[in-house]
């Protein structure tokens, strides 16, 4: 399976196309919602768009590791990421789509 990619300049133009809107207004409905996303996880919120998927802050704990150059162990600290989990929905649909190639 080849591996396409989308960009955001792509999905602008796909969002004004299938919303009858302004790239202009589908840009900054793409920003919003990126905005909205982060100023949650910020509060520490979960963001569930159902069929879609959750976002989540995650804390890692720290751990040993490998330096991949030298080979010596290492301490990783502490770390703080996104975690996204993929939606029933979304993760059906894609499944669907593959399986009829």
């Amino acid at each position: 399976m080849k591996k396409d990619k989308i960009n955001r300049t792509e999905i602008i133009e796909n969002l004004a196309v299938k919303l009858g809107i302004s790239k202009v207004q589908a840009e900054r409905f793409l920003l919003t919602f990126v905005d909205l996303v982060a100023e949650n996880l910020k509060k520490g919120k979960e963001v569930n768009v159902t069929g879609f998927g959750n976002f989540r802050v995650v804390k890692r704990k720290p751990r040993m590791g490998v330096n991949p150059k030298t080979g010596a162990r290492m301490q990783i600290g502490q770390s703080t990421s996104v975690a996204y989990r993929v939606g029933k929905t979304l993760k059906e649909d894609v499944r669907e789509y593959i399986d009829k190639k």
